[in-house]
């Protein structure tokens, strides 16, 4: 079964960069794009429409790319990335990625304890870029990624949105990484009587 997913513009007056030619009519035709899913957790069911709204929106007809600006949102079920610019690259009318920039990006993933995500996921970076077909973000800049009350923060992050993963720094060890976690509480009660019965 094949859902369609929509792009939509708040400012229709946007002008095509090349021609001259309304934004209106590019929108209309990318309502039709099929989007891979975002923020689809452990499931294959189709994710919904994805909504992108900023003060402005201009198609790059050469370039095949449309830019956002002012304050952007991008919204798809329970996930949300938002900055003061986002860029969409296509590929034969097929989002390739997804880029957003600001001071900082931000992105969130609601909690879902039925689909094995019990707390809210949060990441922040100077640029936030989404890759559609793998599920996954890549933090640059300052990256901060925090699920619960754990902590990691990196020059750079790679999330994988489907299977909860992280991957910090790069791999020659060049990036500091640095993570916090919250440990158990421990009963001081219950550990002196068990030190105490041995």
């Amino acid at each position: 079964m094949t859902h369609k997913k929509i792009i939509r513009a708040p400012r229709l007056n946007a002008i095509n960069k090349q021609d001259g030619q309304p934004l209106l009519t590019v929108l209309a035709s990318l309502t039709l794009v099929a989007f891979s899913s975002i923020g689809n957790a452990a499931t294959t069911s189709a994710a919904g429409e994805i909504v992108i709204e900023g003060a402005s929106a201009e198609f790059d007809k050469t370039n095949n790319t449309i830019t956002y600006t002012g304050d952007v949102e991008a919204k798809m079920d329970s996930v949300a990335i938002n900055g003061e610019m986002l860029l969409v690259n296509l590929a034969q009318d097929r989002v390739q990625l997804i880029t957003t920039s600001g001071d900082p990006a931000r992105f969130s993933h609601a909690a879902s304890p039925s689909e094995g995500r019990p707390n809210d996921t949060t990441a922040a970076a100077g640029k936030i870029i989404y890759f559609p077909k793998k599920n996954e973000l890549e933090l640059i800049g300052n990256a901060r990624l925090t699920q619960g009350s754990n902590v990691i923060s990196s020059p750079s992050i790679r999330y994988n949105i489907l299977a909860g993963e992280v991957a910090a720094g790069n791999a020659k060890g060049e990036e500091r990484v640095q993570m916090q976690f919250l440990l158990p509480k421990i009963d001081a009660n219950s550990a002196q009587s068990k030190s105490a019965d041995k």
